[in-house]
């Protein structure tokens, strides 16, 4: 038993004071906070003559010098979300060598109000009674249905600020949308597919209004195969968006059972994975590509991250 003798000649050499607890710390003010900025990033609030609505838009600008055609420019929706991690990533891959991009994020300034106005922006019509039920109980038809006019602002309202203020390639410019930006991303595809060179649609949110986006397929594909379309576009989805081990899924109790019941009918692998198989196996012309990722053990909140970041990749450095 040594350890006892040590310990009593190690702390006499110490001094009398060796055993005296040690005084306070002197209380210090907190630093002075000021808001969180990105790097390289700007924003500015854009009011809309066409829908009515103001947007706060994000803009991260490269370091490196434009290309001569001008930067390829990534709109990013659900900015407060997506916009973060799409601009790091770019900037990372410019900093490798990678080519530099354009970023630009959409969101809304009053970012509680997001959940409403996305609904109202990014759904292509009013839904259907189990499309409403969705919204929880106070969403109204009202808050949804304004697609059209939302695409109609960023082509003729928000790309002409973009580009009179940036160095911007108008041939390649790409659209990233995650869930109901998912299901708005598809919707543009399949409507106006010259809109951007290349489209990614996360984890789209195909079974709204009883998966009516797909109405648009026929001529899209139509278009594809005469050659007057050529788009690239990446479907991304989540292993447990449809598995009954998901975390998002009650394990026991009353609401395990309606929570599979809403699982199944949305059937979000399966309608992505589907989707992308039959546009896959559409013959285009030169440029037309389209990919699928299927990111395991990531629910419909958590791959927003995965598919952002892959989206990325398939935009800025295929």
């Amino acid at each position: 038993m040594l350890l006892a003798p040590i310990l009593a000649l190690a702390l006499a050499a110490q001094g009398p004071g060796a055993l005296a607890p040690a005084p306070p710390a002197a209380a210090t003010s907190p630093p002075a906070a000021t808001p969180a900025m990105l790097p390289l990033t700007v924003q500015f609030d854009q009011t809309s003559k066409i829908t009515g609505r103001t947007y706060r838009i994000y803009v991260s600008k490269p370091v490196a010098p434009p290309p001569k055609a001008g930067y390829p420019v990534l709109y990013v929706l659900d900015a407060d979300m997506a916009f973060p991690i799409a601009a790091g990533q770019v900037m990372l891959g410019s900093l490798g060598g990678r080519s530099p991009a354009l970023v630009v994020g959409i969101g809304y300034p009053n970012t509680l109000a997001t959940m409403v106005l996305r609904g109202r922006d990014l759904t292509p019509s009013k839904p259907d009674a189990a499309s409403l039920a969705t919204g929880g109980p106070t969403a109204k038809a009202d808050d949804y249905g304004g697609a059209d006019d939302f695409h109609r602002f960023m082509i003729e309202e928000l790309r002409p600020v973009i580009a009179a203020t940036n160095a911007v390639d108008p041939a390649n410019s790409s659209l990233m949308g995650y869930s109901l930006g998912g299901l708005f991303a598809l919707h543009v595809l399949f409507h106006h597919p010259d809109a951007y060179r290349t489209f990614v649609a996360g984890s789209p949110s195909i079974w709204w209004n009883g998966r009516e986006v797909l109405k648009g397929e026929a001529a899209f594909t139509e278009a594809v195969r005469a050659g007057k379309a050529a788009p690239r576009l990446l479907i991304t989805s989540d292993s447990w968006e449809q598995a009954e081990d998901s975390p998002d899924i009650p394990a026991s109790g009353n609401g395990r059972a309606p929570a599979l019941v809403q699982m199944n009918a949305a059937r979000m692998v399966d309608n992505a994975r589907e989707l992308a198989a039959r546009l896959k196996a559409v013959k285009g012309g030169a440029g037309y590509e389209v990919r699928y990722a299927l990111f395991p053990e990531e629910t419909h909140q958590t791959g927003i991250p995965a598919s952002t970041s892959r989206g990325v990749a398939f935009v800025v450095h295929p």
